[in-house]
């Protein structure tokens, strides 16, 4: 027995040391993003494949509008003729996980119900999810049913939604396929009514807690899309602990993170604080064209013409603009959100949608919130990128993140001889020794400089200190 305790704890430390980490990151790309224009535009090229472990993707196939339960593909030109099949199969190939996610349309929650509630379309689900998961190449399925009881849903929705299951999950691991579901995080009594957490827990391999759907855009108020603490039964963290304590399976717990943002039109732009009045959702982007929705990329390709706030009880981000108001992630709330997946120990978390970030790099660095989900839980050796072949010279003489020596608040990155900078929220220092933005007393750092201004008496370019700081 103890040889055996032994060769379990040696398999499990070969294991962790070959992936890096002991954590999943997945990546969710919702394929709808083939058709946005210009600085949203995304396809399947654009994915940095090093960053996940699983690839989800979403619009691709649904349950069909006709209410026989069975899978209907969405858009086959998608599949076909612009390659996607055959980058999901090149994926298998290269050892990642191709995941189908189902639920992703309007009327998909009340056609969900339906279904399970009828053993006759329950079956024909079965046989087309079966079907078009072999042929397509799939390794699993997410089913995206997050409002059982709700949307359309009845109250028997929580019994058949665990029967649904049950008869899934035989069938699928006859084939060696995966099956994971995304719930909601919120703790408000109609929502935490619809789950049978322990047995839900029990049946399937993933479990994605989905954070951002925290409030309606449509609602009359502004509110944060994910925040990390406070706001009652929509707090990130209290949601995560009810799970892994109901479930008492936290290792397949995936806590979902939007990497887009959520946009309201302020009443009053006197009024820009959380829970001010809100028209309604935020004018649509010229390339997403989403009302209330706004990309990673859309936003800190503007960000400096919006004024930006950090809520440090939430832990989360927010900026206006004009009657425009937005709640979205950066690093400093991605990290936090890091720290409680390995505080509670999960199975890792879930970049929703990766067609939402700064992909192409256009604010600074490619995939930078991706980045910080893979440099946080992730295996830290796919960030690394090798020494550029000429020296780096100037403001980059070697790679790393550092702080800017006239300001405690910035700090810049040095990769392949190019520098980015960034600046923290204010009230916060970068902390160089663990790379991150922390309260400013944590942090020892003192702006030590003298400053002058050109023309200014005292100094001259003959004695001019190591430590002066120019400015205009």
């Amino acid at each position: 027995m103890k040889f055996l305790c032994v060769l379990i704890f040696i398999t499990s430390l070969i294991c962790e040391q070959t992936t890096g980490t002991k954590h999943s990151i997945f990546c969710h790309w919702n394929t709808d993003s083939y058709d946005r224009k210009g600085l949203s535009y995304f396809n399947s090229w654009t994915i940095d494949r090093k960053l996940c472990t699983h690839f989800v993707y979403g619009s691709v196939a649904s349950l069909d509008p006709d209410g026989s339960g069975a899978l209907k593909v969405i858009n086959e030109a998608m599949l076909e003729g612009r390659g996607l099949l055959t980058d999901i199969l090149s994926m298998r190939r290269d050892n990642y996980q191709a995941i189908l996610s189902i639920g992703d349309k309007k009327g998909d929650a009340e056609r969900f119900s339906k279904m399970a509630a009828s053993l006759r379309k329950r079956d024909q689900f079965y046989v087309t999810l079966t079907k078009f998961l072999f042929e397509r190449g799939f390794s699993g399925v997410l089913l995206n049913w997050e409002f059982p009881t709700q949307h359309g849903g009845h109250f028997v929705d929580r019994h058949n939604f665990i029967t649904l299951l049950k008869e899934l999950k035989i069938i699928l691991d006859e084939h060696h396929f995966l099956l994971l579901v995304t719930v909601s995080a919120r703790l408000d009594k109609n929502t935490l009514a619809a789950y049978d957490i322990p047995r839900i827990a029990k049946i399937v391999d993933f479990i994605i807690l989905n954070s951002h759907d925290s409030h309606d855009i449509y609602a009359q108020q502004v509110n944060y899309m994910s925040p990390l603490r406070g706001n009652g039964s929509q707090s990130v963290e209290l949601g995560i602990k009810h799970w892994v304590k109901q479930s008492k399976m936290p290792q397949k717990l995936i806590l979902g993170i939007p990497l887009f943002g959520q946009t309201y039109t302020l009443r009053d732009q006197s009024k820009t604080n959380v829970n001010a009045p809100s028209k309604g959702p935020g004018l649509q982007h010229v390339s997403s064209k989403r009302p209330g929705y706004m990309t990673y990329a859309e936003f800190c390709s503007q960000a400096s013409k919006w004024t930006k706030k950090f809520d440090k009880q939430a832990h989360v981000p927010y900026a206006f603009k004009a009657d425009q108001w937005i709640s979205y992630e950066d690093g400093s709330s991605i990290s936090a959100k890091m720290r409680l997946v390995r505080d509670q120990r999960l199975g890792g978390a879930m970049a929703w949608s990766i067609d939402a970030d700064d992909f192409s790099g256009r604010c600074g660095e490619r995939y930078a919130l991706l980045k910080v989900i893979v440099s946080k839980i992730g295996n830290p050796n796919v960030l690394t990128t090798a020494a550029p072949t000429t020296e780096g010279i100037g403001l980059c003489p070697r790679e790393g993140l550092f702080r800017n020596m006239w300001d405690c608040q910035a700090y810049y990155e040095c990769r392949d001889a190019q520098r980015t900078d960034y600046e923290c929220q204010d009230g916060d220092f970068f902390d160089e020794e663990v790379g991150e933005c922390k309260p400013a007393e944590q942090v020892k750092c003192s702006n030590n400089f003298v400053t002058w201004r050109p023309g200014q008496d005292g100094y001259n370019f003959r004695d001019l200190p190591l430590n002066l700081k120019v400015v205009d």
